[in-house]
């Protein structure tokens, strides 16, 4: 199967490195680049891709204020060439599939893409570490009973799993849930899930 790929960044230099790196790839046709939010969006609407590759940093404004409007439609993997830990925070939050730094080499990038386009939540080592690096507990707001569902979430188990386990309906398995993800200012269960094992769970 063929992942159709639109590539934003605001250098041309980079918008060829990655289109002539992809299309070398049988998997990937790029199908169009832009440059800055605008020409993004305009590009979005035409050609519907499965993946877009997000530069942050954009001519007319943060590259995150897409995330919204691709969401949902098409994986958006947020590709930079800086870190910045309120940008990895804010690039989850929106729903953002991965968080990749651009000096990442050609083959983990490559990874990172596909990865992406499988439903998991590729980052950059470098920004595991600045979800993870606050001084504050991030589950200091969690209830007794939030830290078991969460717990249970780590373990791999569904909602009806979590509510058979904990004895209560699954309705209630899907509040606490929902009250998680708020509290963790994640967007869903992989996001959550994912700061629970980097701090041991």
């Amino acid at each position: 199967m063929v992942s159709r790929v639109l590539i934003v960044d605001d250098h041309p230099v980079v918008r060829a490195g990655l289109r002539s790196f992809l299309e070398l790839q049988p998997d990937f046709e790029v199908v169009a680049e832009a440059g800055d939010l605008r020409s993004a969006a305009e590009a979005f609407e035409a050609t519907h891709p499965d993946l877009v590759l997000l530069d942050v940093q954009l001519p007319d404004g943060n590259g995150l204020a897409l995330l919204d409007a691709f969401v949902g439609s098409a994986r958006v993997l947020v590709l930079s060439s800086y870190l910045d830990e309120g940008k990895v925070r804010q690039a989850m939050r929106l729903g953002a599939a991965g968080y990749v730094l651009k000096h990442a080499g050609p083959a983990a990038l490559l990874d990172k893409v596909r990865a992406a386009l499988r439903g998991e939540l590729p980052l950059d080592p470098e920004a595991v570490r600045a979800l993870t690096s606050a001084d504050v507990d991030p589950f200091a707001e969690l209830t007794p009973r939030e830290r078991q569902v969460l717990a249970l979430m780590a373990e791999g188990l569904s909602n009806k799993a979590i509510a058979a386990r904990l004895t209560i309906s699954e309705k209630t398995v899907k509040t606490h849930a929902s009250h998680v993800f708020a509290k963790l200012d994640v967007r869903d269960r992989v996001q959550a899930v994912l700061i629970a094992k980097q701090h041991g769970w």
